[in-house]
């Protein structure tokens, strides 16, 4: 008679307790199974809160004012609207318009403070002024020149008009020194020659 032998077999745990211990599955989106807004509630200057592109594996939303409405119709997984902050998303819940004012304010001053700030490097700018405009300063065009400015000056010229052919001879017998004779006749009398003759005639010739 053959032994049979015991199989080792382990007691399996209820189904109910068996899938109690399987992980609970978190949805990327918060309102999976609510009704997104439609196209009647979501207009231009609504307030809501959406979920950007980057932010649907975590389910981030931010809240935001619609300015511009990007599809047409209703979607199920929301309407895709731009913010007037520039964010784009698909609407997930309707805010208070005030409310989403403010929130989108705060998200936008948080997003600017976390980007790095670049200075611009200075430019320097070129100015260019027209020196015909500047009349003060710029003359018109050089004096008027005739050809005789372009040769050396004569000193008889710069000097005036000279005096008259009488002023000339009076002033060569003024430089001149007058040649002196004496009397022939007497040898006492000294003078010119004028002079002379007149002694002559007056006291030897009388």
């Amino acid at each position: 008679m053959a032994m049979q032998r015991p199989r080792n077999r382990q007691p399996r745990p209820p189904r109910q307790q068996q899938s109690n211990s399987r992980p609970p599955r978190h949805n990327s989106r918060p309102n999976q199974g609510q009704p997104v807004p439609t196209v009647q509630q979501v207009v231009p200057g609504a307030g809501v809160s959406i979920v950007l592109k980057e932010d649907q594996p975590t389910g981030r939303e931010t809240p935001g004012t619609v300015q511009d409405i990007l599809t047409k119709g209703n979607h199920p997984r929301g309407i895709k609207v731009r913010l007037r902050g520039g964010q784009v998303g698909r609407v997930q819940r309707m805010l208070a318009q005030s409310t989403g004012e403010a929130q989108s304010e705060a998200s936008n001053a948080t997003t600017s403070a976390a980007r790095p700030t670049t200075t611009a490097p200075a430019r320097f700018t070129h100015r260019y002024t027209d020196v015909r405009l500047e009349e003060d300063d710029f003359p018109e065009g050089p004096p008027p020149r005739s050809l005789a400015d372009f040769f050396p000056s004569d000193p008889a010229s710069t000097a005036g008009p000279g005096p008259g052919p009488d002023a000339s001879a009076d002033e060569s017998a003024a430089q001149s020194p007058k040649a002196t004779a004496r009397c022939p006749i007497c040898d006492a009398f000294e003078g010119d020659e004028v002079a002379v003759s007149y002694h002559v005639e007056r006291e030897h010739l009388t």
